[in-house]
């Protein structure tokens, strides 16, 4: 794919971790996020912020990985919140239902209309 690379920074306190997601996410980004969560989540924060504000893109393999961080958090008893999801991200959420598991960081869409 071209365009923006993908780039994931950290940011860690006592409480509550940071990740910052830039770029584009695709199947070559996520080994990146994976470690990036990994580490995170030994840290047992009691929140971890996906911030979401400059991610251009995301595909399937992408927000795969960003359900498994989910599917860990709440099995490990950490909040996962996501916020400043752009319409492209906000539009694969709505259209794989991936909104619920993330709500209130990603905006609703519209209801479409035939």
């Amino acid at each position: 794919m071209t365009g923006p690379v993908f780039q994931v920074s950290t940011a860690l306190d006592a409480n509550v971790a940071g990740l910052r997601l830039v770029g584009a996410l695709d199947l070559d980004g996520t080994a990146q996020l994976r470690a990036a969560v990994a580490d995170c989540f030994a840290r047992r924060p009691d929140r971890v912020v996906l911030d979401l504000w400059d991610l251009r893109f995301c595909d399937c393999a992408g927000l795969n990985v960003l359900m498994e961080a989910k599917a860990t958090a709440d099995r490990i008893g950490t909040e996962l919140r996501v916020e400043g999801a752009r319409p492209q991200v906000a539009r694969l959420f709505a259209l794989t239902g991936a909104d619920e598991l993330f709500a209130g960081g990603v905006p609703r869409l519209p209801r479409r209309t035939l």
